[in-house]
């Protein structure tokens, strides 16, 4: 159920290229790619993710999560998607690391394409933390 669900959303997403992609801000990528699961503030409260069979996590407590620490490089691992983190557990969210990259094939510039992305992408999901008294 989940992979038909993100085909057919990834279906009704209009083809562009990743370059088109570089170009968008953190923000505008999130609502595009993020949003539908993790909620439009990033609590884990999107309009898919009461049909996922896992939890959607609230993007908005990461540092908290991690007692503090600077999570922009883990973030930005688990948005690529092509490394294997053990305790990230199951992958169910999409690879877009992949997604992103294959956008330009042949292009020699499609991976820094897809980094930016993925940068810009979990400099955004930074900004989304909450404060410890909320």
């Amino acid at each position: 159920m989940n992979r038909i669900l993100i085909v057919v959303a990834l279906l009704c997403v209009q083809p562009a290229w990743s370059a088109d992609y570089a170009a968008m801000s953190g923000a505008e990528l999130y609502h595009r790619f993020c949003a539908s699961c993790h909620g439009p503030e990033g609590r884990g409260d999107g309009p898919v993710a009461a049909s996922l069979r896992v939890e959607v996590p609230d993007l908005t407590l990461t540092t908290r999560r991690a007692r503090g620490a600077e999570q922009r490089e883990r973030i930005a691992r688990i948005i690529d998607g092509r490394y294997i983190i053990g305790a990230h557990g199951t992958r169910t969210m999409p690879v877009w690391g992949e997604d992103f990259a294959r956008l330009e094939i042949g292009n020699p510039d499609a991976e820094r394409s897809a980094q930016t992305i993925i940068g810009r992408l979990a400099d955004y999901i930074g900004s989304l933390q909450r404060p410890k008294s909320d």
